[in-house]
């Protein structure tokens, strides 16, 4: 009996050193990557809406009732997300790119955008802030496919199940394409 409670000690023991604080351990780093990439990538996406936002005022001082105008409005007005949602935040991703379009477009209807300071360093600041999100992402996505691997294989995902760690969401959104960032 005590021979039986010593093995079990001992089984345990390892376990725990050899499985559970390992795949724990790493579990915990995984969360602080995703969760540094996800704080820079909301941090971005405000900075883009911001620039993004100054690029409709001086958009509305040129020519307020133009369609370019409207449209570039509109675009803005489906941007606004709960950051704190990563499916949302990837769903509305796509969307912003017809900022990018409606500026190119405004840019041919009024040239004079095309030396206007204002206009190119807002629209510049949307173009490197799109830039590091795709960069936030890839680095969030890679955390995640890593953690959600890691609660699907031997033994850890025995140890996921008893602590009822679920998948973590992927944040997809389409890669943008040089001709999207020309300023």
């Amino acid at each position: 009996m005590l021979l039986d409670l010593l093995i079990v000690g001992v089984v345990g023991a390892v376990v725990y050193v050899k499985i559970w604080k390992p795949t724990r351990e790493k579990q915990f780093q995984l969360q602080v990557e995703m969760t540094a990439a996800w704080k820079g990538i909301c941090s971005h996406i405000r900075a883009r809406q911001n620039a993004a936002a100054r690029m409709l005022e001086i958009a509305f001082a040129l020519k307020p009732g133009e369609p370019f105008v409207k449209a570039l409005s509109v675009v803005l007005d489906e941007q606004t997300v709960r950051l704190d949602d990563v499916q949302q935040v990837a769903s509305r991703e796509d969307t912003f790119l017809g900022v990018l379009a409606a500026a190119e477009s405004m840019e041919t209807a009024f040239p004079a955008l095309k030396t206007d300071a204002r206009w190119q360093g807002a629209r510049q600041e949307v173009a490197e802030s799109s830039q590091k999100i795709a960069v936030l992402r890839n680095q969030y996505n890679g955390a995640a496919m890593v953690f959600n691997n890691l609660a699907e294989r031997f033994p850890a995902n025995i140890i996921c199940a008893l602590c009822k760690t679920e998948q973590v969401a992927l944040f997809e959104a389409p890669p943008l394409k040089p001709e999207d960032l020309n300023g």
